[in-house]
């Protein structure tokens, strides 16, 4: 099927210390490959059932003022607070506190390579 999201990708200039980052925060595995045309890459695997609904759609937003352009891709969680927490432990950057979004709150933070990466945390009931 063409002209779908594929592929996630995390741009670095240090593989093993951003899988480190990604394996502490998120619990992801990730695993050393060569790929077909002799690349080196890390894939990450994140152990759960992917949101696929999420991936047919998307949306397109004006950049907030001191923000940089790009896609953003969000990290379903389940304790936004508790997850800056360890960014900022392991080197990331906190760039967005919690705000409320759709059904429930969104956060930004930037990795040690510098992506820009959001939480989102839905909300709970009651």
């Amino acid at each position: 099927m063409a002209n779908t999201f594929d592929w996630i990708e995390i741009r670095t200039n240090n593989m093993e210390a951003t899988a480190a980052f990604y394996e502490s925060l998120f619990g992801w595995k990730t695993t050393d490959r060569e790929t077909a045309d002799g690349s080196d890459v890390w894939i990450f695997d994140t152990g759960s059932e992917p949101r696929i609904q999420n991936l047919r759609r998307g949306g397109i937003w004006l950049r907030p003022e001191g923000e940089r352009l790009g896609f953003v891709v969000y990290v379903l969680v389940d304790d936004i607070e508790a997850t800056l927490e360890q960014v900022k432990r392991l080197g990331g950057e906190v760039v967005g506190l919690r705000i409320p979004v759709g059904a429930g709150h969104a956060a930004y933070f930037a990795d040690p390579s510098g992506n820009l990466v959001a939480l989102y945390e839905e909300r709970k009931p009651g």
